[in-house]
């Protein structure tokens, strides 16, 4: 059975919005229906003809004092015309879509718009966006080793410091370079170039990441071979240059191309006891016009040669 907290918790909140949303539209219709005034009845129209004035023969002839039938030839004679009948209009009914049956509508609509956003909210709580790659805080050396080559000679994992990628208007796009190398003297020497970028309120690359003026970018690679990966070896030390043209890489996709290149060069040297095993490495990389050396924190650079 799952748990309490195996169960996301973005979904519920957007249906108890919507629930309680829901309850607040109906209690809303109730009232505007209990204050819609009902229409009055139609007056009763007044009779038709005007009624007669007795006054002056009241006055000519007071009760009791009559002999004979009225005469109304000696009335007086009315000289204005008698004035129209009043006519009671009905009120006239009110515009379409202003009752409870239009407001209610509109409310019902509404409420499909506020489902509709629920079911968003839930579907981006089960699939996130994918986040851009951070740079590498392990202490250990990164990735795994190169290929058969790099197995049979000297291989070198190198963890540098920032260098500029690309300057903006406002801030810069760093990145701190790790370089895998292998060696084998038989002209299939490789090298993997691998650079967490990272885009920083500042002028010149911060020597290490997590500055905190600087949002993680996505992560570039890059993977050059001899003959245009150069490699002079002196005892333990390796001089690496070669051109890398760098590449994006999606789960699932194939490598998108960044049409960008570096010119790159390490220079790289044991700084440990000898032997075969893993042994700490010093180097520095030329990134163009700038340089860095290897970083004394995140990703151990180490060395290891063989016969």
């Amino acid at each position: 059975m799952l748990g309490a907290m195996d169960v996301p918790a973005a979904p519920w909140i957007a249906l108890g919005a919507v629930l309680g949303a829901l309850l607040l539209l109906a209690v809303a219709a109730t009232a505007l229906r209990l204050r819609v005034p009902a229409r009055p009845e139609p007056a009763t129209p007044p009779p038709a003809g005007e009624p007669r004035d007795d006054l002056a023969d009241f006055l000519d002839h007071p009760p009791g004092t009559r002999s004979g039938p009225a005469d109304d030839g000696d009335a007086w004679v009315p000289l204005a015309s008698p004035a129209p009948p009043v006519r009671h209009e009905e009120p006239a009914p009110p515009p379409a879509g202003t009752g409870p049956a239009g407001v209610l509508a509109g409310l019902a609509v509404g409420a499909l718009v506020l489902v509709g956003i629920a079911a968003a909210l839930a579907a981006a709580q089960r699939a996130p966006a994918a986040e851009p790659d951070a740079p590498s805080t392990s202490t250990s050396p990164s990735g795994a080793a190169p290929s058969d080559a790099g197995r049979e000679g000297t291989v070198a994992r190198l963890a540098f410091g920032g260098v500029v990628l690309e300057e903006h208007a406002v801030g810069i796009t760093a990145a701190y370079p790790e370089l895998e190398v292998g060696v084998d003297g038989e002209g299939r020497d490789v090298a993997r170039l691998r650079l967490p970028a990272v885009n920083c309120l500042a002028v010149t690359a911060p020597p290490e990441p997590g500055d905190p003026g600087c949002r993680a970018a996505r992560t570039e690679y890059a993977e050059l071979a001899a003959p245009a990966l150069r490699v002079e070896r002196d005892g333990d030390r390796l001089t690496v240059t070669g051109r890398f043209a760098t590449a994006l890489r999606s789960p699932g996709a194939a490598a998108e191309p960044t049409g960008r290149s570096y010119a790159v060069e390490v220079t790289v040297a044991a700084a440990g006891d000898g032997g075969a095993e893993w042994r700490r490495a010093e180097g520095e990389l030329r990134w163009d016009d700038q340089r860095t050396a290897t970083r004394e924190d995140g990703p151990a650079s180490v060395l290891r040669a063989e016969g």
